[in-house]
């Protein structure tokens, strides 16, 4: 696993929610504020349209704030340190393919110049990964995949 360490992941993976999470919030604040703005300074149809889609917009990110707080509450459930022989959410495998963290679904990370995929367990790739052992190899869209590690 080379300067590749399991708690550098997490770290970095729950410091990108948080950012997730803060970004989505300026977001909503600032789309309210624009709505405010908006009602103060037009009258009509103009006023009832900007106002409806600052509505729209704001239930967008609602929506998906709502989505990642489920992600972050996911991620902090998951016992990351308890190690298994067989691959589960929390483990990290190292793969033919890179390395993947079971946790949640927040795309690609680098630590220590590797990268490392974080994918759900619920995703297609994590369900085949789940039950797995070290050495076993699964098939992903005619693709072998061997597991050459679990940590």
């Amino acid at each position: 696993m080379k300067d590749l360490k399991k708690e550098n992941i997490i770290a970095t993976a729950q410091n990108l929610l948080n950012s997730k999470l803060i970004e989505l919030e300026k977001a909503i604040f600032n789309v309210q504020n624009a709505a405010n703005e908006e009602s103060k300074s037009s009258m009509g149809d103009k006023y009832e349209t900007g106002r409806a889609m600052a509505q729209n917009d704001r239930a967008m990110l609602e929506n998906q704030k709502n989505e990642l707080l489920k992600d972050i509450s996911t991620f902090e459930n998951i016992n990351f340190e308890q190690e298994t022989e067989f691959i589960k959410s929390g483990s990290l495998v190292h793969t033919s393919i890179g390395y993947i963290l079971i946790s949640v679904g927040l795309g690609k990370i680098v630590d220590s110049g590797v990268n490392v995929m974080l994918i759900s367990s619920a995703s297609p790739l994590g369900t085949d990964l789940s039950g797995k052992k070290n050495k076993d190899t699964i098939t992903i869209n005619g693709r072998q995949i061997q597991i050459l590690g679990i940590y």
